[in-house]
């Protein structure tokens, strides 16, 4: 289906690129916070390994 006959069957011819955009644009979003979190728990959990592994007098 050529693009003009898309026009012609609805004008939903960037519905799809629409969509596209908006889930690559959450997927990236997701990512990101993921990655945050995950730095943050690591940082988070050698410093408290390092509390438990402590010797204390």
């Amino acid at each position: 289906m050529s693009f003009i006959a898309a026009k012609r069957a609805g004008g939903r011819s960037g519905q799809v690129m629409l969509e596209y955009a908006i889930v690559a644009g959450i997927f990236v979003a997701v990512v990101t916070i993921l990655a945050l979190l995950l730095f943050t728990f690591k940082e988070y959990g050698g410093r408290i390994l390092d509390l438990l592994a402590a010797e204390f007098p």
